[in-house]
């Protein structure tokens, strides 16, 4: 064998090592650093990831409440697909995803005695929210565009401790919806997904669980299809009213 063959064989042996090292050790080093940015438990079974073609994979992943929570459970994500656009990313302007895949088990919002929900304390501190009174300039916040998105969530669970004994409750809501062009977290809420948030009864307190624009536009969305609703019930009880009161013949 010659010398080039053996530096090429040489080559690839460490390159496998180099791969074999990263697939093994990324997800402890994923769970390591999220939990120091969100002080949420991470927990990541499988994480590979191509810095060359964009491409992200993950599965078995969990989220677990700090202790400050009565319940431990947060978010179970069944496995993530992803590809990123690595020149948007590296260029510090708007972070291009070509596709997103994400599918979720669950998310349990919790709603702490004082009123915080652990949704909030998660937001604020990933998306890295200033203190009361800070601003942060317009060149540090980097928007995102994912060209296609293919949402799954199958179980969303709230459990409220601010009354006197805690109210929890379970909405199957088995959402599996696609999108395009997404830039904004409100571009979710389709009619189709507003409306079977509110067929499970879930329009209180919607602003206080969920931070941000988007709380307050799912507030608002599912409280508006609640007022459609209402408003077309009150107007055909009208109509047979007025049909009653009308003399027989």
């Amino acid at each position: 064998m010659s010398w080039a063959a053996k530096l090429c064989v040489f080559l690839a042996a460490v390159l496998a090592i180099v791969a074999l090292s990263w697939m093994i050790f990324l997800p402890a080093v994923v769970d390591r650093e999220l939990r120091a940015i969100t002080g949420f438990e991470f927990h990541v079974a499988v994480l590979t990831a191509n810095p060359f073609t964009g491409r992200v994979v993950v599965r078995g992943l969990s989220a677990r409440n700090p202790s400050t929570y009565p319940d431990p459970g947060f978010v179970e994500v069944r496995g993530i697909r992803a590809v990123v656009d690595m020149f948007s990313s590296a260029s510090g302007g708007q972070i291009t995803v070509d596709e997103l895949d994400l599918d979720t088990d669950s998310i349990e919002i919790i709603r702490r005695h004082d009123g915080r929900s652990n949704a909030a304390d998660f937001m604020a501190a990933f998306s890295g929210a200033p203190a009361p009174g800070a601003t942060v300039p317009p060149s540090v916040r980097r928007g995102f565009l994912v060209k296609r998105l293919h949402l799954r969530l199958d179980r969303l669970v709230v459990v409220d401790y601010t009354g006197s004994k805690p109210d929890r409750r379970t909405y199957d809501l088995r959402i599996d919806q696609s999108y395009t062009d997404v830039s904004d977290t409100r571009q979710i809420l389709v009619p189709e997904v507003v409306k079977k948030l509110h067929d499970f009864g879930l329009h209180h307190d919607v602003a206080q669980l969920l931070p941000g624009d988007f709380g307050t536009a799912l507030a608002g969305a599912v409280g508006g299809a609640a007022y459609v609703g209402s408003a077309i019930h009150g107007v055909a009880k009208k109509l047979l009213d007025t049909l009653d009161q009308k003399p027989k013949p």
